[in-house]
């Protein structure tokens, strides 16, 4: 398995963003097949909208987090840095954790794009 820096992984994971980009749900169902559906281990909150969707999902974590409940939440774009997508318990993730979700699926994610660019 090979090792990426955080640098690496970041300049990985922006380029899927543009020469992936493909319209509809097949992409994403089809690699969350292929790690074994995470995101069916917790309940979600899926904000969706024209405008406020930032501020509006922000809004959500911070009252879940004030019951008590673990929360993560992915927005987009970042300002700064890439980091800030991702916030689990109000904490943006580690650049580490990034770099090492990398790591464990560049395979799947070049393959899938390699395929939907034929």
């Amino acid at each position: 398995m090979r090792r990426h820096t955080y640098p690496q992984a970041e300049r990985f994971i922006l380029s899927r963003e543009f020469f992936g980009m493909k319209l509809g749900l097949e992409n994403i169902t089809e690699f969350l097949d292929g790690i074994g559906n995470p995101q069916r281990k917790y309940v979600t909150v899926h904000v969706a909208g024209t405008n406020g969707k930032g501020s509006t999902s922000a809004m959500i974590e911070a009252a879940l987090r004030a019951q008590g409940y673990r929360t993560g939440l992915y927005t987009s774009p970042h300002l700064v840095d890439f980091t800030e997508r991702i916030k689990v318990c109000g904490e943006a993730i580690p650049r580490r954790a990034v770099a090492a979700f990398v790591d464990r699926h560049r395979t799947t994610l070049v393959k899938k794009n390699s395929r939907s660019l034929n």
